[in-house]
């Protein structure tokens, strides 16, 4: 988070007095004192007092404390004191795509940051093997969706059958977006049988231990 006004803006501090070298305090409305403050560079803040429309402008600001009546604006955040109340969020990355090989299909991996830091992970065929067009994988099909959470990997794995659709199961591994070396999603695959049903479940093979080669 960014602790600086911009160009358009002091930080904003409602029910606030300033301490540190003043410059002066003259009476002056809320806005007229805001406006001196911005267009003087030397300003590093101010505060106005409601109750006496008194205006100290500040050319070093030390700390603050909260007052009944005060508002104060100041360019920089003040250290050890709350948050300002216009301090925009801290931007989000941006989402992200990066492309693997996956058991003989190029795939890329589409990476959503979250708030809490976490990211959706969608992993995706771009270009499949020819064997997984026979049973309905297209450009565009999802392989995997989850979450990646301080270097965890998991979600839902999709095993296709041309003859019994989707299914979904359980994987997980280690991954990290800035480092590319190859990573596994591991997880007990689904065998169905002759009826769609599932008869049993494998932790070995390739359904079992997905791998994923950078491109």
């Amino acid at each position: 988070m960014s602790g600086t006004a911009s160009a358009q803006q002091l930080l904003e501090y409602p029910e606030t007095v300033l301490s540190g070298d003043l410059s002066a305090e003259l009476p002056n409305p809320l806005e007229r004192c805001r406006r001196l403050c911005y267009e003087r560079s030397g300003c590093a803040g101010f505060d106005h007092a409601s109750a006496t429309n008194t205006c100290r402008m500040f050319t070093s600001v030390t700390s603050a404390r909260l007052s009944r009546g005060s508002f104060a604006s100041t360019r920089q955040a003040v250290s050890g004191y709350h948050a300002p109340v216009n301090l925009p969020p801290p931007l989000l990355p941006q989402p992200s795509q990066s492309a693997w090989l996956h058991n003989g299909s190029v795939m890329v991996l589409h990476q959503k940051p979250k708030e809490d830091g976490s990211s959706e992970i969608e992993i995706v065929y771009d270009v499949p093997k020819n064997q997984l067009l026979k049973v309905g994988i297209r450009p565009g099909s999802t392989l995997f969706k989850g979450t990646l959470a301080d270097g965890s990997l998991f979600g839902n794995a999709r095993l296709t059958s041309s003859r019994c659709g989707i299914i979904q199961y359980e994987v997980q591994g280690v991954f990290d977006p800035l480092s590319l070396v190859p990573f596994f999603l591991r997880g007990a695959a689904p065998k169905r049988g002759r009826d769609c049903n599932i008869e049993s479940w494998s932790t070995t093979g390739e359904n079992a231990n997905l791998r994923f080669d950078p491109q």
